[in-house]
């Protein structure tokens, strides 16, 4: 190992991803993280004896660095997962405006054709144009102009299919609505699920909360192998240069030879001291950057009831008044503390970007979606409990015109991590893994 330890500034997932690939590659590391918990945006929160989540998160088979990763974080055990063929059906046979799909174990893209060819809720005429329509994406290598919507190149397919299939799926992936959202990213998307891996489509569901599923078990696992873990300890950058790095940590200063800052978007100005706003090109860039990002929310209400409730398996389609998606979270249940509230189901339903939810009492809001699974599926059992976390700054809002700085060196012995800086992916898990690893490798390969 080196001898000095690699601070890295933020424990969410791109910070964790970081550390954890610098500890493999022989660094000492030293995690700051501000927060007395790990996850940054995608972590545990405890609510009445629950460990929910912030906020609903899913993974795609199709995240190549992520699941690797989780695996290693849990290298004694399996990772707290469960993974199934993409599976997408309404909550209610009354929901008419909706499409029933599963993608098929064939290699790809025929998983996502015959999906297509068997789906229930559209017309067979509807299925053959939208096949075609995928078909010519794929002839084009899955590329489209830079400044093409989602709702531009959904105009290619049946529009019955676009507004009932694609659009909620785009909605979910880039957080984003598709009149505002990168055509490229989507595509980008698109191709990881649908062409790229056998198993790209799967949907990953964590079976415990997010902090448990890979943070917490990042922390474990660079603990028991010498590294430093601080939490509550925020660090700022105070210099970058040729001979190292300088930080304030609390009120010490430290001293290395390379650091790198994985924090959200809009933290980054904050983890730079400002004698180094106007340093390198790289650092002007990625402030003006952020700066000018737009962000999307996404809202989860948790809905407990005496009594169960079977909602199917899969990605569970709801009518968007206001829910768009519900899933059940027996795992969360199964994780309770002794003398967490007492109920049978959980559901959490999800609302993804902004809307006029964002402005609703949260009360009202729990109110609104246990009404609309009523409207949905009558006979529901009593519902006892409910809490709503609303992320305003989930995602930055994935649009053809966002410019993000580019993850790696953004000036000497200095790294840039984060979702945002991923070019390819929207602002997902993945993207975060990805951003962090690599900064990581960079900085291992600059020093070597």
């Amino acid at each position: 190992m080196m001898e000095e330890p690699i601070p890295v500034v933020g424990g969410g997932w791109a910070g964790c991803a970081a550390a954890l690939t610098l500890a493999q590659n022989g660094c000492r590391v030293a995690l700051y993280e501000a927060a007395p918990i790990l996850g940054g945006r995608a972590r545990g929160v405890s609510r009445d004896g629950l460990p929910l989540d912030n906020g609903q998160h899913l993974l795609l088979g199709a995240y190549t660095e992520t699941l690797p990763l989780l695996a290693l974080a849990h290298a004694s055990s399996a990772p707290p997962i469960s993974r199934s063929r993409l599976q997408i059906a309404p909550l209610s046979a009354t929901q008419t405006n909706a499409v029933h799909l599963v993608a098929r174990d064939f290699p790809p893209p025929f998983g996502l054709l015959c999906g297509l060819l068997a789906a229930r809720g559209i017309t067979f005429s509807e299925r053959i144009a939208t096949i075609g329509g995928l078909v010519r994406w794929k002839r084009r290598d899955w590329r489209c102009a830079p400044e093409v919507t989602v709702a531009q190149l959904l105009s290619e397919l049946p529009a019955r299919v676009g507004q009932t299939l694609w659009e909620p799926l785009c909605l979910a992936a880039l957080n984003t609505p598709t009149t505002r959202a990168s055509g490229q990213v989507f595509l980008n998307v698109m191709r990881a699920a649908f062409d790229t891996s056998p198993d790209g489509a799967d949907v990953v569901l964590p079976r415990e909360n997010l902090s448990a599923l890979f943070p917490d078990a990042a922390a474990r696992r660079l603990v028991a192998r010498g590294h430093a873990v601080h939490l509550r300890t925020k660090a700022t950058v105070q210099s970058a240069g040729t001979q190292g790095v300088t930080l304030r940590v609390g009120d010490a200063t430290v001293a290395a030879p390379a650091a790198i800052v994985a924090v959200g978007p809009h933290q980054l100005i904050h983890a730079l001291d400002g004698s180094l706003h106007a340093g390198t090109p790289e650092i002007v860039h990625a402030l003006d950057s952020v700066t000018r990002l737009e962000y999307e929310s996404i809202t989860t209400v948790y809905l407990g009831y005496t009594g169960a409730v079977a909602i199917g398996a899969g990605l569970v389609r709801l009518d968007d008044a206001p829910g768009q998606w519900v899933f059940d979270r027996g795992d969360i249940l199964a994780h309770a503390s002794p003398g967490a509230v007492s109920i049978s189901t959980l559901l959490a339903v999800v609302i993804s970007a902004n809307g006029p939810h964002d402005h609703r009492p949260r009360d009202d809001l729990a109110h609104d979606c246990d009404t609309q699974l009523r409207r949905l599926r009558p006979g529901l059992p009593p519902s006892v409990w409910s809490h709503v976390i609303a992320e305003r700054r989930a995602t930055y809002a994935c649009t053809p015109q966002a410019v993000r700085p580019a993850s790696g060196a953004i000036a000497p012995n200095l790294y840039l991590a984060g979702d945002f800086t991923d070019s390819e992916f929207p602002a997902t898990l993945e993207a975060a893994v990805r951003s962090g690893r690599r900064a990581a490798h960079a900085l291992v390969a600059d020093r070597r």
